[in-house]
């Protein structure tokens, strides 16, 4: 009898690292930068090993349509990402009142699916309801299990850990997925219209950094910032243009980062940070599905965070892998964050955040784009720049005497202090 007991608490302990393992795996696992479908499928592949299950699939609950549709799924034959099971508001109800993991017993399938028989609900032999607070947001289904074992207490108890993970999986995906459309549709409606885009990139701008009170006003800055810096460089008036609407637009991701973390007063962890660095990710794919009349307007929304020396995030790309457009913006929106008050410090003012930004060339900035706003601060402060480039300066005026100072303190870095003479 002792010896019995004793492998069982063995076999309990066993499991409980098991999921444990599981628990810090589907983090990783469903942050993954790729399709929603391939990293359903992998937290489901987790799942499934953590229960020795060799049967199961994920759910997303459809409320409009009351049905729960297939993300993810293994071992059954007959099931696809395309498929669904229909539920009636009887069985609708049903699951939103289900409390844990249930082993199904024949008298359930009737409760869960309704009157239709398919060989998917006939081999399912424990279901798990997901939600996240009261929000019923899915299911995990699941059948066989490795030797015909059953399922009980000790699988039910583990469903109960793994459940939050997996409803945080679906409900992310399913407020991001409306987000995105939503913004797309707007977007597309914007690049449809045929007169004037300002006042709708104005308001677009508005909403980005409506969010955080630190941020109000920085798209439309960066927008000015770029188109002066572009002007100073040469580019036509439709490349000013495209400049201006990318800056804008370069933080559109932002709208689904957590406003807590926007406005944290304290050092972000390791994995805060992520989610705010994934605001490039989720910003392409936002304007991806949108055709503007400026093509650079994608990459910039993904790249404005690289740096010359791939130091950057997200991809860690080096300048000569990023174009003209990108390496503006980088800029503008460098500087603008610098000379802007964040909870954690108080802004520099325009000569501090020109002379830092003149040190980090060129390991971390193009020279040529820092030499263009140094020429754009001397105009805006003389009164030259145009209401449309020009913007809101911080600090007292910067003497032109300092930013030739500046400039050639750049020339002398790429140059390294070496003189010519005829």
């Amino acid at each position: 009898m002792t010896l019995t007991i004793v492998a069982d608490r063995n076999d309990n302990l066993v499991r409980l690292f098991g999921v444990l393992k599981t628990l810090a795996d589907l983090g990783p696992a469903a942050t993954a930068e790729r399709d929603f479908s391939d990293t359903a499928t992998d937290v489901l592949d987790k799942t499934l090993q953590a229960l020795d299950s060799v049967q199961g699939a994920l759910f997303l609950f459809d409320h409009s349509s009351v049905r729960l549709n297939c993300v993810a799924t293994a071992g059954f034959d007959s099931l696809t990402t395309s498929s669904y099971l229909q539920l009636g508001r009887a069985q609708a109800q049903a699951w939103t009142q289900m409390r844990g993991a249930k082993i199904i017993q024949p008298d359930d399938r009737k409760i869960l699916f309704g009157d239709t028989v398919s060989p998917v609900t006939s081999a399912l032999k424990c279901v798990m309801p997901l939600r996240v607070s009261t929000s019923f947001v899915g299911g995990l289904c699941l059948g066989d299990r490795t030797g015909n074992a059953n399922y009980g207490d000790g699988e039910r108890e583990a469903l109960g850990l793994l459940s939050g993970h997996l409803a945080l999986l679906l409900q992310n995906h399913t407020l991001t997925e409306s987000l995105r459309v939503q913004v797309a549709d707007n977007l597309r409606l914007l690049s449809s219209l045929n007169h004037s885009y300002d006042d709708a990139l104005e308001a677009f701008a508005t909403t980005i950094d409506a969010k955080d009170q630190h941020m109000r006003g920085h798209s439309m800055r960066v927008g000015r910032y770029a188109a002066g810096m572009a002007s100073s460089l040469g580019m036509s008036d439709t490349e000013i243009t495209g400049i201006r609407a990318a800056g804008q637009l370069h933080d559109i991701g932002k709208v689904t980062v957590d406003k807590g973390l926007s406005n944290k007063p304290s050092a972000l962890r390791p994995e805060e940070f992520r989610e705010i660095a994934d605001h490039t990710i989720m910003g392409h794919q936002i304007v991806s599905s949108v055709r503007f009349p400026w093509p650079q307007i994608p990459e910039v929304v993904r790249s404005h965070h690289e740096r010359s020396d791939g130091s950057g995030y997200p991809d860690n790309l080096r300048q000569d892998d990023v174009t003209l457009a990108v390496r503006i913006i980088g800029v503008a929106d460098t500087f603008d964050a610098m000379t802007s008050e964040r909870p954690y410090r108080k802004g520099l003012g325009s000569l501090q955040a020109a002379e830092e930004l003149v040190r980090l060339t060129p390991t971390k900035f193009d020279s040529n784009v820092v030499q263009a706003l140094l020429v754009q601060l001397r105009w805006n402060f003389q009164g030259n720049g145009s209401q449309r480039t020009a913007p809101v300066l911080h600090g007292p005026q910067i003497p032109p005497a300092e930013l030739d100072r500046l400039s050639m303190n750049l020339v002398n870095r790429l140059t390294g202090n070496r003189v010519y003479s005829a």
